[in-house]
């Protein structure tokens, strides 16, 4: 395999070669006999010139991204840290707008506890491949191989500027969100609730929505609200910030309960580090159900 990867790379056997410092024949025949025992045609070969066929160009794109997560695995192990550092993975809507504002707290109160805080764009991470001390997860709370917390209940509410709703005055009913700018977001690895779905569930018939824009992101829609530029879907704990700041107001008091919830997960099959369990201990304090006031006034 990595001879196919640096020659289809390269885009030539005799460059593969060079990189893997052995003869351009050998390299030949090493693609050869992976052809030969995948029945698959890799490569067009025209005089000098050396091109992937398509399925070529498939197969080592999955090589790649085979490489890539080796290369990722590998690197996490190399670089265990302590037990007093701590692996968390939260999605970047989570970090941002969550735990930035309230980590100085944890800080203060464990000053020689070590975050390594990565983002994350999707939900089914393997805690223990991944060497992830601790994560989240939306659900009920029933996964394999991890202990679980609840965290906090998904309720789901739209959000905008001060200055937006000003502009364009005030909303009365859930179907009056149909004539405004609906700021959407599509994640590539995660489902959420979408505008569409909070429209149905409190009763506006939904045929089709023109989105005004669309982002990759819940962080993304959200601070273009906060920037006037429309009405985002804010989950209730994410956006507290925001709403106390006056930075994003509820311009209506309709609120969608998925039923689901937000859980602080752990790896069960290894033993949780110590500062893990701090953490993990400081998040549940926190108390994310806790009920917010929101400001709807704009005068």
């Amino acid at each position: 395999m990595f001879v196919f990867e640096a020659a289809a790379r390269r885009g030539s056997f005799t460059a593969a070669a060079e990189e893997l410092n052995v003869s351009q024949p050998a390299v030949s025949k090493t693609i050869k006999l992976l052809e030969e025992a995948t029945g698959l045609q890799l490569f067009r070969r025209e005089h000098t010139k050396l091109e992937l066929t398509a399925e070529g160009l498939r197969f080592y794109k999955e090589i790649q991204q085979s490489f890539d997560h080796l290369h990722m695995v590998l690197t996490s192990l190399r670089t265990r840290h302590s037990n007093d550092t701590v692996r968390v993975s939260f999605s970047a809507s989570f970090v941002q707008l969550w735990l930035l504002p309230r980590l100085k707290d944890f800080k203060a109160k464990h000053p020689d506890v070590s975050l390594r805080i990565a983002e994350s764009s999707r939900d089914d991470q393997d805690l223990n491949i991944e060497d992830i001390d601790i994560s989240a997860r939306l659900g009920n709370g029933q996964w394999p191989g991890v202990h679980a917390w609840h965290f906090v209940t998904e309720e789901v509410i739209p959000v905008c500027a001060p200055e937006y709703l000003r502009e364009h005055g005030p909303i009365s009913t859930p179907a009056e969100f149909l004539n405004h700018r609906l700021l959407h977001f599509e994640e590539r690895h995660r489902t959420r609730l979408g505008w569409k779905e909070w429209l149905l569930h409190h009763s506006v018939p939904v045929t089709r929505l023109s989105p005004d824009a669309i982002f990759t992101d819940a962080l993304a829609s959200t601070e273009a609200a906060v920037l006037g530029q429309g009405i985002a879907l804010g989950w209730k704990h994410l956006i507290q910030e925001h709403i106390r700041a006056g930075r994003l107001v509820h311009p209506l008091s309709a609120v969608y309960c998925s039923g689901e919830s937000i859980y602080v997960v752990m790896p069960s099959q290894r033993i949780a580090k110590p500062g893990a369990m701090l953490f993990r201990d400081w998040l549940l304090e926190q108390n994310a159900d806790a009920a917010i006031q929101f400001n709807r006034n704009v005068d």
